[in-house]
């Protein structure tokens, strides 16, 4: 039986990676010339959370249970995701359910951990090293060991915080934190038993989103000469140099898998889209929201929609997310809703020219458009090169900024795939996969027999 290893780099693009930057990522390439790579199709919509976790169960989002970072409770309160939320089997679930052995390192929505055959550390979203972010105990005191503990799940704790860093601090942080996960990782490769191991290292978005300006110069903000203009492509230069190190303390029979979850692309600005529907008429605040938006720049909060005056309401970052009040809408529900997707597809950039943007019906994109987080539209403003941002207290149409900072990058669409080892016979490009065929072909190629609750069929490998 072979083994699986994942390397998973989150963001990596494949236009950085499969074209400029490859003749300096030598590991990366050998492993294209070795094996099969192609351009990966990422979840609707293309988040991290959503779309790891497709990655790691055969399933889209309505399957998921998960849309965004955030959701609606039953008593109509925001809260953050966590394990919890996720409503079906994961590969290591499955192949713990085969008496196959996993080491899963920081993939997101881990935390809190549960027990697994083998070892679990959570990703960015732990709120900490506690008891609840490892998984067996005895794994806390090696990542004690390893340096400063507050870096080591996230640059900063609490979500979107890395955007109040300054560049240096941020590089300073990213690499700090890399090198912690990467010990550990090689640390587990060698010491413990394992069928099936990933790791994945979150410094390359946190890099992405907030460098990319620095060196894209068709970026409307791009910082000539800038100190920070090869930063990003340093950082995948070392990555590429200690994977190189980590191949070579894998077992013989080993299949490697080099993967992102998502590509990125340079961000123009945001559209502040619940501003858009409030000027419409659509939109409600209650008198809370509108109390705590004269103190400042707030997030988005399901809390401070008035529901019994509300159409639609927005949510959502990068990506849209749209919610009908369909007991608001009444009949006109289907006629509102078009006219809703026209009038967002109208919506011109800041200078007036028209958009690139794709709405997406919830029926026309989900296997289970009935579950009760499925927006009911998903939109890409000019397919994501604009954001949007649902915070309030912003004026007017356009900002720079959401209530947590700016990005100068957001999530594309597509991700990178490679995959090597003596299992590989097809060889070179392939066409484009969905992000769903990995797990069918991890499955395979450990002779692991795929549910039937997964549909996808597995990449064509042999």
């Amino acid at each position: 039986m072979s083994k699986v290893f994942i390397f998973g780099i989150d963001g990596a693009s494949p236009k950085l990676i499969f074209e400029e930057w490859l003749d300096e990522l030598p590991t990366i390439k050998k492993l294209t010339e070795k094996g099969l790579y192609a351009k990966l199709n990422s979840t609707i919509p293309p988040s991290t959370i959503t779309a790891w976790n497709s990655m790691m169960s055969g399933k889209d989002s309505s399957e998921l249970g998960i849309f965004s970072f955030t959701y609606k409770d039953k008593d109509g309160q925001t809260k953050l995701v966590d394990s919890n939320n996720i409503r079906c089997d994961r590969v290591w679930d499955i192949l713990s359910q085969q008496n196959k052995k996993s080491i899963v390192l920081h993939v997101p929505l881990t935390y809190p951990v549960k027990p697994v055959n083998g070892i679990m550390v959570s990703g960015f979203l732990a709120l900490g090293l506690d008891n609840q972010s490892v998984y067996p105990l005895e794994i806390k005191e090696k990542i004690e060991q390893l340096g400063n503990p507050d870096f080591f799940f996230d640059v900063a704790v609490g979500l979107g915080r890395h955007k109040a860093l300054e560049i240096d601090e941020l590089l300073k942080r990213v690499y700090e934190m890399t090198k912690m996960q990467l010990s550990l990782a090689k640390d587990l490769l060698i010491s413990k038993e394992w069928d099936f191991f990933m790791t994945m290292l979150i410094g390359t978005d946190r890099l992405q989103h907030m460098i990319w300006r620095h060196f894209d110069k068709s970026h409307r903000r791009f910082i000539e000469n800038s100190p920070h203009k090869n930063a990003l492509k340093n950082y995948y230069i070392y990555l590429d140099k200690e994977l190189a190190k980590i191949i070579k303390l894998l077992p013989p029979d080993t299949t490697t898998i080099v993967v992102s979850d998502h590509g990125m692309i340079k961000q123009e600005g945001k559209i502040n889209l619940n501003n858009w529907l409030m000027e419409k008429g659509y939109l409600v605040l209650t008198d809370e929201a509108q109390e705590k938006i004269k103190q400042g720049k707030t997030r988005f909060k399901f809390e401070f929609v008035d529901m019994e005056k509300t159409k639609v309401y927005g949510a959502g970052a990068y990506n849209a997310r749209v919610f009908l009040n369909k007991q608001n809408l009444g009949e006109e529900l289907a006629s509102f809703r078009q006219k809703l997707i026209q009038d967002l597809k109208e919506i011109p950039d800041d200078q007036g020219n028209p958009l690139d943007t794709k709405v997406y019906k919830k029926e026309d994109i989900y296997k289970k458009p009935e579950n009760p987080e499925c927006p009911d539209l998903t939109v890409y403003f000019d397919d994501l090169r604009w954001a949007s941002n649902p915070d309030l207290g912003q004026e007017g149409l356009y900002s720079w900024e959401s209530a947590v900072g700016a990005d100068s990058a957001g999530h594309a669409r597509q991700g990178i795939f490679i995959i090597a080892g003596d299992k590989i016979k097809n060889k070179g490009k392939i066409n484009d996969i969905d992000i769903r065929q990995v797990t069918p072909t991890i499955l395979r190629i450990m002779e692991v027999k795929k549910p039937e609750d997964i549909d996808i069929q597995p990449i064509k490998v042999d």
